[in-house]
């Protein structure tokens, strides 16, 4: 993902479900309101409503996630599910102008950025893209990454990279 992090910083889940649950645990409470991207990840959005959050469908085009729609439709937006590197379904990457638009956002809104980052290092035409956590300047990034696809995908694990600001709570 491009994002170097420090062992303290690194939390070992239940696959990336597990990571979002213990997300929604620690960091959310339920009726908070959230982007997620539409189209998107199925499972995630299943995880995040069965936890209690409000979501809003925030529209996916040829640059990615529509900030501005999603500051539209949810303004008090706490937090954002995001796959930035290859969207998925759709395969496209968040353009660096999203990515900074959507930094801002969460920096602004005091809302948290989950990134998930489902396959990042699988890039077979260019070298990989970097993370979205490794322009994050604000602590407001948790970044979500799996083993599934290069270990046993039986074993479901997964992790969480949390901002310097959680990791100083979390210790």
């Amino acid at each position: 993902g491009g994002s170097a992090c420090a062992l303290e910083a690194l939390f070992v889940a239940a696959g990336s479900r597990g990571a979002l649950d213990l997300v929604c645990r620690a960091l959310l409470e339920p009726g908070d309101a959230g982007w997620y991207e539409d189209p998107g990840y199925l499972f995630a959005r299943e995880c995040l409503t069965r936890a209690g959050m409000a979501l809003t469908p925030v529209p996916v085009d040829d640059e990615g996630l529509n900030v501005k729609t999603g500051q539209q439709r949810a303004p008090k937006a706490r937090f954002a599910v995001v796959t930035p590197t290859h969207q998925s379904p759709t395969g496209v990457a968040l353009s660096l102008p999203r990515r900074l638009e959507l930094l801002a956002w969460a920096q602004d809104s005091r809302a948290w950025i989950i990134e998930d980052d489902y396959d990042g290092e699988f890039r077979y035409d260019a070298r990989p893209l970097a993370a979205l956590k490794s322009l994050d300047r604000d602590g407001r990034v948790l970044y979500f990454g799996t083993f599934s696809k290069v270990l046993f995908p039986s074993l479901r694990l997964g992790y969480i990279v949390l901002p310097p600001g959680l990791r100083a709570a979390s210790t």
